[in-house]
């Protein structure tokens, strides 16, 4: 699996997607970027935290190829200190876009701050390809800055929640913009949305798929429910397509019609 899955030629048209584990997604797109979404791809938690990792990354840092890796908070488990000083000397093009509670890590990374742009909460950012909309996630004290994002990218808008309780005022405006996916987190603690709270986001958000995340990766933090999500998916909004991806697998994005 390591490696080549994600160098296959773009998809003809709209974004392939690719759970790393944990909440980190990897997104292929027609126009031929790579763009990564809170890649957890080390034992980084287990050394700083004691935190073991229970399922194998998706790839080795050293096998990455972005174009721009896309931060939703500072937490180890989102942005990885091991594994972002691999990618960014590796790909010396690729820019990184992160709250304000991320900057300072990027830069003990190794990140220069022109290779950066700090994402802001309610406001839209086009970054050339990619345009990030965010507004603010819920995730306690430890994480004042982070933030909920809604990526558009090859006519694909992704809602990726990143951690955070269930905020459906705070989030509307996110759902004004008709994502095509959503990626709840749904482990349950920490302050986390579980899989009920992640189906009921999702039937306010009325996406065409919806795939859960940030689970049965380190047991300190939550099992989910990902089985759970599905059937509260099937309760809440039987219109929405929710699916479980195994870390490494894809999943073809077509522009909506």
């Amino acid at each position: 699996m390591a490696g080549k899955w994600f160098q296959e030629t773009p998809p003809v048209s709209g974004v392939r997607l690719f759970w790393l584990g944990q909440a980190g997604f990897a997104f292929h797109t027609a126009t031929g970027q790579r763009i990564f979404l809170d890649p957890y791809l080390s034992d980084a938690c287990e050394r700083l935290h004691g935190f073991k990792r229970l399922s194998l990354p998706a790839l080795q840092p050293a096998e990455v190829e972005a174009d721009w890796v896309v931060l939703t908070h500072e937490h180890t488990d989102h942005m990885d200190p091991d594994a972002i000083p691999v990618i960014a000397r590796n790909n010396p093009a690729c820019r990184f876009a992160a709250p304000a509670g991320c900057m300072a890590g990027l830069a003990e990374a190794g990140v220069a701050p022109t290779r950066c742009v700090r994402l802001e909460a309610n406001r839209r950012q086009d970054l050339g390809g990619l345009v990030i909309q965010a507004v603010p996630a819920d995730h306690g004290d430890l994480a004042p800055s982070a933030l909920v994002l809604l990526l558009e990218m090859a006519g694909v808008r992704i809602l990726a929640t990143g951690d955070t309780s269930w905020r459906p005022v705070v989030f509307k405006p996110l759902y004004e913009l008709h994502p095509d996916v959503v990626l709840p987190v749904i482990n349950g603690v920490f302050g986390n949305m579980n899989h009920i709270d992640a189906a009921r986001l999702v039937s306010e958000a009325q996406p065409r798929f919806a795939i859960p995340c940030h689970f049965w990766t380190l047991a300190e933090q939550g099992a989910g429910d990902p089985a759970g999500f599905l059937h509260a998916c099937v309760s809440l909004c039987p219109a929405v397509k929710a699916m479980l991806l195994r870390p490494g697998e894809a999943f073809s994005i077509p522009c909506a019609s």
